[in-house]
């Protein structure tokens, strides 16, 4: 019952693994009572059972078919039994119908509009930052479940609540890539066939959709994960680069203009085009607000030194 070897049985990463084989090592005597353990936590998760709302209902209308009516010498007598026995089923029904609507769990999305941005608490008090042109999904009731889960859409930063029963938080992308955490902050950037994870503090563990044995890793603050065409990548980071976003500010290390256009077709959704291909190379330090697409692009041209004209949602850089 200790949650810590709960943790590592259902949910270990390579920290518990870590901590679980120096302490076998050192009480080899034990290590048949440790497996027995594992086996009763395994089979006793296992033996969890949560009936769907539809599986629910299927039960109901079985009882409901299997019903059958019983023959009576005296009409009048049947009639006057067998309206109170409808009207209870009939409100019994009615009863269960509503317990079911009201007690699933229901889906729960946010989306954000080019050019917006949009902070969002979660069931369990974590906090969201949603990035323009994104959305989120969820259920609005989590007691119960294996996991918290999310599923995203674009850019999110997350600030995730560690609970007192260690229930693990998991981010799902399109690309099939989960990002499972119990307490932490971390960034996640989910465009184009493309997902990018970049962890500010705590631990986070990232399974791919790989078939080889690094298909699931151990990040750690200041790691960048990318995962794009079945293929992943890791390295350290200035994390306030991916990060600044939130506070209304884009941080800029040698960023090149082709990075930045890129930025600001998927977030303000406006379309541009250029003469010379070669000018997207061009990079620049600094910082700058973020504002709407207009003062966006009228930065982007000081900063760089060149002509963006706008023509209807339409920008030519010269």
């Amino acid at each position: 019952m200790d949650p810590f070897f709960k943790e590592w049985v259902l949910y270990g990463d390579s920290a518990h693994e870590e901590f679980w084989k120096a302490w076998k090592k050192a009480n080899p005597t034990k290590v048949p009572m440790i497996e027995e353990a594992r086996k009763l936590v395994l089979d006793l998760d296992k033996s969890k059972f949560e009936m769907k709302p539809r599986e629910l209902f299927d039960v109901w209308s079985a009882i409901q078919a299997d019903i059958k009516p019983t023959a009576v010498q005296k009409p009048v007598v049947q009639q006057r039994k067998v309206w109170p026995l409808a009207l209870a089923i009939a409100s019994f029904s009615l009863i269960l119908l509503t317990w079911i609507w009201f007690d699933s769990p229901k889906e729960i999305e946010y989306q954000t509009a080019f050019g917006e941005t949009k902070e969002i608490t979660l069931p369990d008090s974590s906090k969201v930052i949603l990035n323009s042109n994104s959305k989120l999904t969820f259920v609005d009731n989590w007691e119960g479940q294996t996991a918290r889960e999310i599923w995203i859409e674009g850019e999110a930063f997350f600030s995730v609540v560690h609970k007192k029963d260690h229930q693990p938080f998991k981010v799902l992308s399109s690309q099939n890539v989960a990002i499972e955490v119990l307490g932490t902050e971390f960034n996640v950037y989910n465009r184009s066939q493309e997902t990018e994870v970049v962890l500010t503090s705590g631990m986070v563990t990232l399974s791919f959709p790989v078939k080889d044995k690094e298909g699931k890793i151990l990040m750690n603050p200041g790691d960048l994960v990318e995962f794009k065409e079945s293929k992943f990548q890791r390295k350290k980071v200035n994390t306030s680069l991916y990060t600044s976003w939130k506070d209304k500010v884009l941080n800029l290390d040698e960023t090149s203009l082709g990075e930045i256009i890129t930025m600001a077709k998927n977030n303000y959704g406006i379309e541009i085009e250029f003469e010379d291909e070669e000018m997207l190379m061009q990079t620049a330090s600094g910082s700058m607000p973020l504002g709407d697409a207009a003062n966006f692009m009228d930065q982007v041209s000081k900063i760089f030194n060149i002509e963006i004209v706008n023509e209807q949602n339409k920008y030519l850089i010269k």
